[in-house]
C-alpha cells in the first residue's frame, strides 16, 4: 500500500483573547479567576470577532498549511473539514472553505465533534493511498457562537480555532492506519437540543434557548474521555505493534487540563512528553489536536525521526487515535 505522510500543518487562532478575569466582568460570573482555572486549567482563549466565521478560521489554517507546503490551493484534490460548528446548516462549510482558497476539488463536512479531525485523517489517507496527491484535512470550530454566555460552565471552557494538515504520499511510513470508534449513547456528552429533524428549529425552541449547546455532567464526561483514549491507544499499540516507549510526543484533545492530567495518569505517560496548551487555547472542540500538533511542529517539540502519537474523545461519543513519524 501506498504510504502516506503529513507533509505540512497550519493553525489559526482569532485574534479577540480574553482572559477569566475580561470572561468574568463582561458576562457577570459569579465566580472568580481562581475558580475557573482550578476547574479546568484554563487562563484565557480565543473568541471570534462580530462578523468572523468558522470558514473564515478553517481558510487561514488550511493557507499556512499550503503555503509551507509549496502546494497551490488549485493544486488541491480533496478538501475535509470536520467541524460541528458550521457557517450554517447547509450547504456545507467546506465548500466555503474552497472557494476563498481558490480550490476547486471535492470538498465536504465531517461531523464526529472533538475526534472529527482523526476521522478526517482516516479519509484522507485513504484518498491518498488511492492515487490523490494532496489532501487537506481541516478542524475548525467555534464553539463562542453555540454557547448561552449565562450558562458559566459552557462560557469558561469553550474557545474558537482551525488547524490544518495537508496529506501526501510518502516513500517512507509517516501516518500510521487510523484506528477509530464510536458508541452512541444517550446521554452524549455534550449537544445542541434543537435544530434537527427531531426538533426543528421554531419559535418555541428559540425562546427556549434550545439552539446552544448542553454539557452533561462532569464527572462522566471525565470517566469514558479515559476510557475511551486508553482503548483508541491499546488497538492502536497492538495493531501497529508499538508501545508508549516509541512516543516521543502525546497530544490528545485539549478538552480540560484536568482531563488531559487524568489522561496521561491512566496511561502512565510522563507530562513532558505531552503536549498541554489548554491554558492559553481552551477548547477549541475538533480543533484542539491539529492546533496542538502544528504548534508542537513549530516549536520544534517534533521533526525528523521523531514519533507523536494523536487522540481525541468528542461527543456521542467518537474516538480515535494515529501514529505519525515525521
Amino acid at each position: 500500500m501506498r504510504h502516506v505522510a503529513i507533509r505540512s500543518t497550519g493553525s489559526a487562532l482569532p485574534g479577540q483573547v480574553l482572559t477569566n478575569d475580561e470572561l468574568i466582568a463582561r458576562f457577570g460570573l459569579d465566580v472568580d479567576a481562581d475558580w475557573i482555572e482550578s476547574r479546568t486549567g484554563i487562563r484565557s482563549r480565543h473568541w471570534l470577532q462580530e462578523g468572523e466565521t468558522t470558514s473564515d478560521l478553517a481558510t487561514r489554517a488550511a493557507a499556512a498549511a499550503l503555503e509551507r507546503a509549496g502546494v497551490r490551493a488549485s493544486e488541491l484534490d480533496r478538501l475535509i473539514l470536520a467541524t460541528i460548528t458550521p457557517d450554517r446548516p447547509s450547504p456545507a462549510t467546506a465548500l466555503t472553505v474552497a472557494r476563498k482558497l481558490g480550490a476547486r476539488c471535492p470538498a465536504f463536512d465531517l461531523s464526529a465533534a472533538c475526534a472529527g479531525f482523526l476521522y478526517g485523517l482516516d479519509l484522507g489517507a485513504a484518498a491518498v493511498r488511492g492515487g490523490e496527491r494532496n489532501v487537506l484535512v481541516v478542524g475548525a470550530d467555534a464553539r463562542s457562537r453555540w454557547i448561552d454566555t449565562s450558562d458559566r460552565r459552557a462560557v469558561v471552557l469553550f474557545a474558537d480555532g482551525a488547524g490544518a494538515a495537508l496529506l501526501g504520499p510518502s516513500e517512507r511510513p509517516g501516518l500510521s492506519p487510523v484506528v477509530l470508534g464510536a458508541e452512541g449513547r444517550e446521554s452524549p456528552g455534550a449537544h445542541v437540543p434543537a435544530g434537527g429533524t427531531a426538533r426543528p428549529a421554531s419559535r418555541a425552541t428559540v425562546e427556549a434557548g434550545e439552539h446552544f449547546l448542553v454539557v452533561d455532567g462532569r464527572s462522566e464526561i471525565f470517566d469514558l474521555f479515559v476510557r475511551f483514549t486508553r482503548e483508541a491507544v491499546e488497538r492502536l499499540l497492538e495493531r501497529t505493534r508499538s508501545t508508549l516507549d516509541d512516543v516521543d510526543l502525546f497530544i490528545t484533545h485539549q478538552g480540560n487540563a484536568l482531563m488531559v492530567q487524568a489522561v496521561l495518569e491512566d496511561l502512565g505517560i510522563d507530562p513532558a512528553r505531552a503536549v498541554d496548551n489548554v491554558a492559553h487555547h481552551g477548547n477549541t472542540s475538533g480543533a484542539t489536536v491539529p492546533i496542538a500538533l502544528d504548534e508542537a511542529l513549530r516549536a520544534g517539540r517534533l521533526g525528523p525521526g521523531k514519533r507523536a502519537l494523536l487522540t481525541s474523545v468528542g461527543a456521542g461519543y467518537t474516538f480515535g487515535a494515529a501514529l505519525h513519524d515525521f
